[in-house]
C-alpha cells in the first residue's frame, strides 16, 4: 500500500487538524499543509502535486465545492466531510469523483481506513484483473410500482438459468424484497458489511451470499430501516469490486431515491436499465430521472429504457412517449399482473412457473439482448428438442 502525500482543508475543523498530524505522527499519510483559506489550498495543491485532499465543507458546501472544482488537473483523490440531509452537495460531491464523503465528523479509525482504501488504490496491482469480469447491470424503477425489483430478479434467474454466474445485490434501501422474490431468508445483509468493512475480503462476502445451491446468490437488503443508512458508497464500492471477480453478472436492485449508495452504484454499472410504464405520471418521473443522470454523466447507450406493464390498451402509445422522452422504449415487457404475482408469490421465476407464457419470452429475450448491449456473448442456443434455457427452466420445475 501506498502512503498517500495529503493536503487537508479545515474549514475551522480543530479536531480535524489534530487527526492530521497523528495520521501523520502514525505514518498513514505523507502530511502535506493544513489551511482554511481557498487560494492557499489552490496554491498547495499546484506546487506539491498531492495524493489526497481532504476538506471539510463547514457551513458553506458549496462554496468549498466550487474550490474544489478549480483545482489544478490532474485532480487529487478528494476526501470530503459534509452534510447528511442536503441532496445536492451530496450529488455534486459525487459527480465530481469524490472517494469518500462523511456525514458526520469521522472518527481518527474511520479516517485512516478510508486514506489506507485510497493508498491501495495508489499502488501498483499486485496481480493482473480478472481477464473477464463480470458485467455489473443496474435496474431503477423511476416510481414506486414501476416492478423493478420484479424485472431484475427474472433477468438474474434467465442469466443462473443459462449458465452464468449470478449474484443480485440488493441497494432498494432502506427495504428490499430481493431475499422475498426468491425465496430466501438471509441471515446476513449488507448491514453485516457496514458494521464489519475492514474485514471485508472475498472469502468474508462469500459467507454473507445468500441462495439455493447452484442458484442466484443474494447480497439482502438490511431487514431493518434504520441500518440502511449504514450503508455507504464505499461499501458498494468494495461489494462490486469483490463481486465482479467471482461472478459472469452482478444485478443491482437499486432504490429509486438518491442517495450515495445509489449514485456510487450508477456510477459503477456497465448498464443502467431504467423500468418505467405506459402512463403519464411514472412518464414523468422517467424524465426526471433521466435528466438526472445525463446530468451526472450518465449518456448514450448505457441507458435503456424498460416499458415494464406495455400492453395494446396502454392510454400513452410508444410515439407519445418518443415525443415526451425524445426516446423510445428499448424494450416492452408485455402486461402479465397474473403471472408475475404468481412467480413473486411462490418466490420462484416465471420461466419456471410459467415457461410458454409470452411473458417467460419476453424475459428471456431481454436477457439476450443484454447480452447484445453489453458486448457479451450470449449462450449457445440448444436445439429445441434439447431445451435452451426454457427448457431447463421447465425440468428445474418439474424436479421441484
Amino acid at each position: 500500500m501506498s502512503t498517500p502525500t495529503c493536503i487537508f482543508y479545515t474549514a475551522g475543523n480543530d479536531q480535524l487538524h489534530r487527526q492530521a498530524v497523528r495520521l501523520e505522527a502514525d505514518g498513514t499519510i505523507d502530511f502535506g499543509s493544513v489551511t482554511t483559506d481557498p487560494i492557499e489550498l489552490l496554491e498547495a495543491v499546484g506546487a506539491q502535486r498531492p495524493d489526497l485532499v481532504v476538506a471539510d465543507l463547514g457551513v458553506d458546501p458549496d462554496g468549498v465545492l466550487d474550490v474544489l472544482d478549480k483545482l489544478p488537473t490532474p485532480r487529487p483523490r478528494l476526501l470530503v466531510i459534509g452534510p447528511q440531509h442536503q441532496s445536492g452537495p451530496i450529488l455534486r460531491a459525487m459527480r465530481m469523483g469524490v472517494r469518500e464523503y462523511f456525514d458526520a465528523p469521522p472518527s481518527e479509525d474511520d479516517l485512516r481506513r478510508a486514506i489506507a482504501r485510497i493508498g491501495a488504490e495508489l499502488a501498483p496491482a499486485a496481480e493482473p484483473a480478472a481477464a473477464h469480469p463480470a458485467r455489473v447491470v443496474a435496474v431503477m424503477g423511476t416510481k414506486g410500482g414501476a416492478g423493478a425489483t420484479v424485472v431484475a430478479c427474472q433477468l438474474a434467474a434467465i442469466l443462473r438459468n443459462g449458465g452464468a454466474r449470478t449474484a443480485v445485490v440488493d441497494l432498494n434501501l432502506p427495504l428490499g424484497d430481493v431475499a422475498l422474490y426468491f425465496d430466501v431468508q438471509p441471515a446476513y445483509t449488507l448491514a453485516n458489511i457496514a458494521g464489519e468493512s475492514a474485514r471485508l475480503d472475498a472469502t468474508f462476502l462469500r459467507t454473507l451470499l445468500q441462495g439455493r445451491p447452484n442458484g442466484v446468490q443474494i447480497l439482502a437488503a438490511p431487514s431493518r430501516a434504520e441500518e440502511a443508512e449504514l450503508v455507504r458508497g464505499a461499501h458498494v464500492e468494495r461489494v462490486l469490486e469483490l463481486l465482479r471477480a467471482d461472478f459472469d453478472w452482478v444485478i443491482l436492485d437499486l432504490s429509486r431515491t438518491w442517495g450515495e449508495p445509489t449514485v456510487r452504484a450508477l456510477d459503477l454499472a456497465d448498464m443502467i436499465l431504467l423500468v418505467t410504464l405506459m402512463d403519464v405520471p411514472t412518464l414523468h418521473h422517467t424524465r426526471q430521472h433521466i435528466d438526472l443522470l445525463e446530468r451526472l454523466g450518465h449518456t448514450g447507450r448505457r441507458i435503456r429504457l424498460i416499458a415494464n406493464r406495455h400492453g395494446s390498451t396502454d392510454a400513452v402509445t410508444d410515439k407519445d412517449v418518443a415525443e415526451f422522452l425524445d426516446r423510445e422504449p428499448d424494450f416492452r415487457i408485455p402486461n402479465d399482473h397474473q403471472t408475475t404475482l404468481a412467480a413473486v408469490n411462490r418466490g420462484c421465476s416465471v420461466v419456471e412457473l410459467a415457461p410458454r407464457s409470452g411473458l417467460a419470452r419476453a424475459y428471456a429475450e431481454l436477457t439476450r439482448n443484454l447480452h447484445d448491449w453489453c458486448s457479451v456473448a450470449a449462450p449457445a442456443a440448444e436445439p429445441e428438442s434439447g431445451g435452451g434455457v426454457l427448457a431447463r427452466a421447465r425440468g428445474m420445475f418439474r424436479r421441484s
